[in-house]
């Protein structure tokens, strides 16, 4: 059997030949001087072999042995290796087996668990961590648990952004069709125009609600395909601030820029979404800065982040707030501004934006324990800057 699985040459089945002649040795050397030799086959697998050489006087001598030391040598050795066979094959099935429980089980579990959040069960299902393997499926479990509840915030995030949206539309729509119902009854022409400067600044503000919804919306999906590129912010914001300068900053607002002198401050980003942040910036210090007060912008590089710092002189903002002010729809606005003038997502879209350039944006007090608000972003610096 051995010998048909490995294809091994079979010899010649060994007879005996009474005529000396006829052997094939003995031709073989008659033929042509020197010796001949050839293994045979015995009826019991043994094998025989047989040799012959001419003699000086002319005639030939042939011997023949049957080598059973050979048949016997080689039987123990694959009984041998039959023994490594089975050990190796008992030794593998064992291995299988241990595979399966440490490896197949747990990741049927995880293929489980990632089914139930496709099916959009997310927030009932517990996907296993396997705290204690330190292997590459260890690794894997806590991924897919981290990203499991990662899609649960992000869904509770959408969720409460749908009614956040809901609740701030009610108010001017309310407020809308109250106006446009009075419009209707009311005959005095003083309070139709009344109503309709209501119906206007309604308008006005859905119009800029819609709008800054909207980009808060896309903003993620924006921002995961925009190409950064080189931005120079001290540039950027030196251009800013000609700009508004030009058209002129309200109740005689003074608004100075310091930066390091002749050093460009470059980061890795958006140009145009950077600019926003920092607009919003200065648009939220102009509305709480008092009549002719002084709004400082700075801009340095410490270790290996840029540090631009925006300070007012008004009222600041409560530590309490602090964290709540970068809450969608959530807005401490100054007293003297006329209700509904901003939506609320300022601030948070600016963290958006930053925290997408790998930064950080939070409000401090000011250093010279003056009054005012000074909110700090930074950014890390460009490779080589």
């Amino acid at each position: 059997m051995i010998d048909v699985i490995v294809v091994a040459p079979r010899p010649p089945l060994y007879r005996d030949r009474h005529d000396g002649a006829r052997w094939p040795d003995v031709r073989h050397v008659r033929a042509a001087p020197g010796t001949a030799a050839t293994v045979w086959r015995a009826p019991d697998r043994t094998p025989v072999i047989t040799a012959a050489a001419r003699l000086p006087a002319g005639g030939v001598v042939m011997t023949a042995i049957n080598a059973r030391d050979i048949t016997r040598t080689v039987r123990i050795e694959r009984f041998r290796l039959s023994i490594v066979l089975l050990v190796a094959s008992i030794v593998s099935i064992l291995l299988s087996l241990f595979l399966a429980r440490t490896i197949v089980r747990p990741l049927r579990r995880l293929a489980r668990a990632a089914v139930r959040v496709r099916l959009g069960r997310a927030r009932e299902v517990v996907v296993p961590r396997l705290p204690s393997r330190r292997d590459e499926l260890g690794m894997l479990a806590r991924a897919l648990s981290d990203m499991s509840l990662a899609l649960r915030a992000r869904i509770d995030a959408t969720e409460a952004f749908a009614a956040d949206v809901t609740h701030e539309m009610k108010n001017p729509l309310a407020s809308l069709r109250s106006a446009v119902e009075g419009l209707s009854r009311v005959k005095d022409p003083a309070l139709q125009d009344q109503l309709l400067a209501i119906v206007r600044d309604d308008v006005l503000r859905l119009d800029r609600l819609i709008s800054d919804i909207s980009e808060a919306s896309r903003l993620d999906a924006q921002l995961s395909r925009a190409k950064f590129e080189p931005v120079d912010v001290a540039a950027m914001i030196e251009g800013l601030l000609a700009q508004r300068a030009a058209r002129g900053v309200e109740r005689d607002i003074r608004i100075r820029f310091d930066r390091e002198p002749g050093r460009a401050l470059v980061v890795s980003g958006e140009g145009a979404r950077l600019e926003r942040v920092f607009e919003n910036l200065v648009d939220n210090a102009v509305s709480f800065s008092p009549d002719a007060g002084l709004i400082i912008v700075s801009a340095v590089a410490e270790r290996r982040a840029l540090v631009i710092r925006v300070e007012d002189e008004g009222p600041g903002v409560p530590e309490a707030e602090r964290e709540a002010v970068f809450r969608r729809f959530q807005s401490i606005r100054p007293q003297s501004e006329a209700f509904g003038q901003h939506s609320g997502l300022g601030l948070a879209i600016a963290r958006t934006i930053v925290e997408a350039h790998q930064g950080a944006i939070v409000v401090e007090s000011r250093e010279d324990r003056l009054g005012g608000a000074r909110f700090v972003v930074r950014l890390p610096l460009a490779e080589g800057a």
